[in-house]
């Protein structure tokens, strides 16, 4: 079970438009929590992420669920930070974004991405 609201899953697949947000190349499956639920993360469309995949194993929400990984790309967040200020990376256009609770989405440049990421621990430095 996702903790997601109806109305948020609606929202979420409209942002999507029914495709992964990672690769953009599959049918997203799953609602995932950018900040897992165990980290405290809330059921807010700003901390979604429609992946392509099965449970914490297979395709993008598997790779969420990869540690390093998924956190380098910001499809895993830790304790402690918001959401919103995260950027996520999406693979198939090769950009980083900015989700808002209200369904919007805002291109952060890839070296801003990249010095937050750093900052916030989710990517070593001079990795990208």
């Amino acid at each position: 079970m996702s903790g997601f609201s109806p109305a948020t899953i609606k929202a979420l697949k409209k942002r999507s438009r029914g495709l992964c947000e990672g690769c953009g190349l599959e049918p997203a499956t799953e609602a995932h929590h950018a900040q897992y639920k165990s980290r405290g993360g809330p059921d807010t469309l700003g901390n979604a992420l429609h992946l392509c995949g099965w449970g914490n194993h297979t395709g993008c929400h598997g790779i969420a669920h990869s540690g390093a990984r998924g956190e380098s790309l910001g499809w895993a967040i830790r304790s402690g930070h918001n959401p919103l200020l995260v950027p996520k990376f999406r693979r198939f256009d090769s950009k980083w974004w900015r989700y808002d609770d209200e369904g919007g989405a805002v291109q952060v440049s890839a070296t801003d991405a990249i010095e937050y990421l750093t900052m916030i621990g989710a990517m070593k430095q001079g990795i990208t």
